[in-house]
């Protein structure tokens, strides 16, 4: 583990293998008898060492997979060894003071009152947006706790915009709202959520019948790192009588960093907010977290009364399984705990603004080379594209293809706003330097000439 650590560059950043090949390595374990525990290990090691796209590699450049600062993967290992259940303050005093102490520490970051808000840590964006949704129904429609949706005069919707993350679908599934209930905004040019359509949307949606509660702005898209008018959806959302939550899931990390906080402007005044510290400050997967600025909401969604459950009424004491989704739950926020507690907030907005840098030097070195930039943001994800890709003579799937095939830099493709190509590099890698943009620019030049070449 030593080593891994020390030398991310050692592992591959792409993997090539057959799912046969895999099944194959595990025939021999039939677990019919016992085996040697030092070669289990040392087998297990191997296939995830070789076997696995390696998020720490610095010249990863794909979705927002940072590598674990060593502080993180400690924490990991003695969450694994004491095994604290977080459901009741009583299991474990300290887990859960610990992650308490993070999440205010983070709420005030963002602009939320940490003695008037609740917040917990959940297993990613998707719990955490999922838990908002049930929280705004429930605050919209109290009712809906007892009767559910069946008893409401008509039926709900939430808006996101065509950019917004693809979780609210499942979202939307799974709360019984239905697929439909998730209603599409257009975006701007720029790729941010259209305003003025989305208050067209909701008159349209109020005249035939639907309920608006909620409006979703991002605050740093999966595909273009790009910031919604935050501001103005919180105005919007006040006049209309709407719940406000903002998917920061990656861009949330801005929050710590005083050069790069005023991209989240606005955010204070949602009413929810999902922030993953696993996109962007460098601790394992899971690790989300949920905020929200009405206690109460989320104590009506999650309540709960189990006999067989030690109380934790009073004297500050608290329940995180009646004001969260899961009931038994591991640490989480320890990981993310250790090394803030290590490098400080300063050391941990150096390393931000270092990749926030890394973006603007990409960019330049991606203009000088002939490329051109698909998107504006002060985030780092870089989404461009080439006269190669335009004219038709080659695509970004055969550019990605050609790059990990080489095994040289592992980056996406993408379509923004739906209907453009383009190229995707994001830098969530502390350890990722000028020296690795240049090689990726190389070798993106050699994989279009490749690629064109292969389709002509």
């Amino acid at each position: 583990m030593d080593r891994h650590l020390a030398s991310p560059d050692a592992a591959p950043v792409t993997v090539s293998v057959a799912p046969a090949e895999l099944r194959r390595r595990l025939s021999r374990y039939d677990f019919s008898a016992p085996l040697d525990p030092g070669a289990v290990f040392d087998d297990v090691a191997e296939m995830l060492q070789r076997w696995t796209e390696h998020a720490a590699h610095p010249m990863h450049f794909g979705l927002f997979r940072p590598g674990a600062h060593p502080a993180a993967v400690i924490a990991e290992a003695l969450v694994a060894l004491h095994d604290p259940n977080l459901a009741t303050w009583e299991f474990s005093p300290a887990a859960n003071e610990i992650e308490r102490h993070v999440l205010r520490f983070l709420a005030a970051r963002l602009g939320l009152d940490p003695d008037a808000s609740a917040a917990h840590f959940t297993s990613g964006g998707q719990e955490a947006n999922h838990t908002a949704v049930s929280v705004a129904l429930t605050h919209a429609f109290p009712d809906v706790a007892g009767s559910g949706l069946r008893g409401l005069p008509g039926a709900p919707v939430l808006y996101v915009s065509g950019e917004g993350h693809h979780s609210f679908e499942k979202v939307a599934h799974q709360t019984g709202l239905g697929r439909d209930a998730r209603r599409t905004v257009p975006v701007t040019p720029d790729l941010r959520l259209d305003v003025e359509a989305l208050a067209r949307r909701l008159a349209e949606d109020r005249r035939a019948g639907l309920l608006p509660f909620m409006v979703v702005g991002t605050a740093g898209t999966t595909n273009a790192g790009v910031v919604d008018p935050l501001p103005e959806l919180a105005d919007l959302c006040a006049a209309e009588g709407l719940w406000l939550h903002v998917d920061a899931a990656w861009g949330g990390a801005a929050a710590l960093s005083e050069r790069l906080r005023p991209v989240l402007a606005g955010i204070e005044r949602a009413d929810s907010i999902t922030f993953d510290a696993h996109k962007w400050l460098s601790v394992p997967v899971g690790a989300g977290m949920l905020f929200c600025r009405h206690p109460g909401a989320v104590r009506d969604t999650f309540r709960v009364d189990a006999a067989y459950v030690p109380d934790s009424a009073g004297a500050g004491r608290f329940a995180p399984l009646a004001s969260s989704m899961q009931w038994s739950r591991r640490c989480t926020g320890l990981k993310l705990f250790m090394p803030l507690a290590e490098l400080g907030l300063p050391g941990v907005a150096r390393l931000i603004e270092h990749q926030a840098e890394m973006g603007d030097l990409l960019r330049r070195r991606l203009r000088d080379a002939g490329w051109t930039l698909l998107n504006e943001t002060p985030l780092p994800v870089v989404c461009f594209t080439s006269p190669a890709i335009r004219s038709g003579a080659t695509t970004p799937a055969a550019v990605v293809d050609a790059l990990r095939a080489r095994g040289e830099a592992w980056i996406s493709k993408t379509l923004l706003a739906g209907r453009i190509p383009a190229l995707r590099a994001c830098i969530a890698n502390f350890a990722t330097g000028p020296e690795h943009l240049d090689a990726l620019v190389r070798a993106l030049e050699r994989a279009a000439r490749g690629s064109g070449e292969a389709a002509r």
